[in-house]
């Protein structure tokens, strides 16, 4: 999979899976990402009007964690 928003209307991630998610709104201040998952799309609204609607319109799969060659001191 790329690394391309996914409008959360047509997929929404897998169970448990972590993802970086977009909102349109100013609820983080000036910062409209933050990493959740399923739930958080489902539970995670505003209100727009008089209309609750959800927070988070699109996500991304997370890239993979950087490798860890070289560092002293870390255990893996």
């Amino acid at each position: 999979m790329g690394m391309e928003w996914i409008d959360t209307e047509v997929q929404m991630p897998r169970e448990c899976q972590r993802v970086l998610l977009y909102t349109p709104y100013p609820v983080f201040g000036e910062d409209y990402t933050c990493v959740g998952n399923r739930e958080s799309i489902a539970a995670c609204t505003t209100q727009v009007g008089r209309k609750p609607v959800r927070i988070f319109t699109h996500w991304m799969p997370l890239p993979k964690k950087p490798a860890t060659m070289g560092l002293k001191g870390v255990t893996q």
